[in-house]
């Protein structure tokens, strides 16, 4: 159920943002199309290319040393990870053009700090919360939860030029609900690594990277 739960769902993502990918671009490619629309296919094309990325370093993850696997924890793990593919099946507001450049910056920035994420955890990447090794090097140095970072901003701003109060509000039960991962992977990771990780805690911040604090421990991973 660990795999076959979030291949379903992750496919089940990919084959809607394919056919979100395929009408913005059969719009973009048209001989009436704007700019707009061309920024628009790209907002769809990143947000696949995001999630591509997460099925590739999910298939190829290590054997957990230990896990939370409450069902409330998993529900809030599954949900955190995938609400945010209900937004564009809520009503939404006519998109706002002005809005499409930004929302590009800022998903492109969240995809990018994702990836690097992503690049240093490697093998380490979970959905549940796992510990498989403790990696406090690259973006890990600034936050302890840079992945959960880029995967916030990207999926707030993909959303942005359309978003209405429904997107809005599922959004935010998504934010809430990655919260309550953060702090059920805390818990394994100091059972785990203990003073190894409550090292680490004290010196990285949880989420923003503060200037006046020092950053993070010798990479570990």
């Amino acid at each position: 159920m660990e795999r076959a739960v979030p291949a379903a769902a992750f496919g089940l993502v990919l084959v809607v943002q394919a056919d979100r990918l395929r009408r913005a671009v059969a719009t973009a490619s048209g001989p009436s199309a704007s700019p707009a629309d061309r920024l628009a296919a790209l907002d769809v094309a990143l947000l696949i290319a995001f999630y591509a990325l997460l099925v590739v370093v999910y298939l190829v993850r290590l054997p957990p040393r230990d896990g939370d696997r409450r069902p409330g924890i998993a529900l809030a793990s599954f949900a955190g990870s995938f609400l945010v593919m209900i937004v564009p099946l809520v009503p939404a507001a006519p998109r706002r053009d002005w809005l499409l450049m930004p929302a590009d910056l800022l998903t492109l920035a969240g995809i990018t700090c994702t990836i690097w994420s992503l690049l240093w955890l490697r093998r380490s990447f979970s959905i549940l919360p796992q510990a498989r090794r403790l990696v406090t090097g690259g973006p890990y140095r600034l936050s302890r939860n840079p992945l959960y970072m880029g995967e916030i901003v990207s999926s707030w701003a993909v959303f942005l030029p359309t978003i209405a109060w429904p997107g809005v509000l599922v959004l935010a039960v998504n934010l809430a609900l990655q919260l309550v991962r953060v702090r059920a992977e805390e818990r394994v990771l100091a059972r785990t690594f203990g003073p190894e990780y409550a090292a680490y805690r004290e010196r990285v911040p949880r989420f923003v990277p503060w200037p006046r604090r020092p950053h993070g421990l010798v990479n570990a991973s």
